[in-house]
């Protein structure tokens, strides 16, 4: 499994797979599932009990943020350079294809779930 090709397309970044598969992905939820990791520890910090956590300068995705540059690492992963400046997360495929927002894999996402209950 591999990308055969990568582009924008509006607010989406669509990755075309050499099985066929055309992932979609909202470049937003994107970056929000970014794996490096600086971004994995500000998601498992512990929570303080307050009511209202202030976000970290790290923590919040700028609502004009875009997607600059994808770079292939290796035969594994991408890499994406952001307009915020963050350029660390190594997606693997495997990562990318978890996270495709088309209707299939959100068909397929919703029955696992349901067999799960």
């Amino acid at each position: 499994m591999f990308p055969s090709d990568v582009r924008k397309e509006g607010e989406e970044l669509v990755i075309e797979w050499d099985d066929g598969h055309r992932g979609l992905y909202r470049i937003k939820e994107l970056r929000k599932a970014c794996p490096c990791a600086t971004c994995r520890a500000t998601k498992t910090k512990p929570n303080d009990d307050s009511p209202l956590r202030i976000l970290q300068p790290g923590e919040a995705v700028p609502e004009d943020l875009t997607l600059l540059e994808a770079e292939v690492v290796g035969r594994y992963a991408l890499q994406f350079r952001w307009s915020d400046g963050h350029h660390e997360g190594i997606y693997s495929f495997d990562y990318l294809r978890k996270l495709c927002r088309c209707e299939r894999c959100r068909a397929e996402e919703k029955k696992n779930n349901k067999g799960q209950s």
